[in-house]
């Protein structure tokens, strides 16, 4: 294989990486968010499913966070049409809203900034403690089974 065929494949790679990386990214349609918060908002009113024990003061909270999202979405067709600073905002706002229902539920929301595999791309993750767990298991279990499928020793090293 030639060094140009290399060089052109490798860009290729490259290529399809980065647009994989940015479609993680799209942006979102402020439609859809609004649409989100409005059902919401007609799920507390009515009192269903999880939001019928929705204690009043994380009500006002969720009311409050969703005028400040609906302030920020005014006027725009979807988050890439707003600052960086402002899109983290909204991002923050979602995650505030989600984690104030969730945490009235008995469960709350842990949440980290967490780097993308081969990637300088920080993205904000919210869990459970729950789904935490069972994910550090799940961690757990998988070195087991590799740890026991090496074998090692002082003539040959680890195979």
């Amino acid at each position: 294989m030639t060094t140009h065929r290399l060089y052109a494949l490798a860009c290729t790679a490259l290529l399809t990486i980065s647009l994989v990386a940015k479609s993680a990214d799209a942006p979102t349609r402020t439609a859809d968010i609004l649409a989100q918060q409005q059902t919401i908002r007609a799920d507390m009113k009515a009192k269903r499913d999880r939001y019928a024990k929705l204690p009043r003061d994380a009500q006002k909270s969720v009311l409050s966070d969703q005028e400040k999202l609906e302030k920020l979405l005014e006027g725009r067709t979807d988050t890439s049409q707003l600052a960086t600073a402002d899109q983290a905002e909204v991002r923050r706002l979602m995650a505030r809203i989600e984690a104030t229902i969730s945490n009235n539920q008995g469960e709350r929301l842990v949440c980290t900034q967490e780097a993308r595999t081969g990637s300088n791309y920080v993205t904000r993750v919210c869990r459970t403690p729950t789904e935490i767990r069972a994910r550090k298991e799940a961690d757990e279990k998988l070195l087991k089974e590799e740890a026991s499928r090496l074998k090692c020793t002082e003539a040959a090293g680890c195979v």
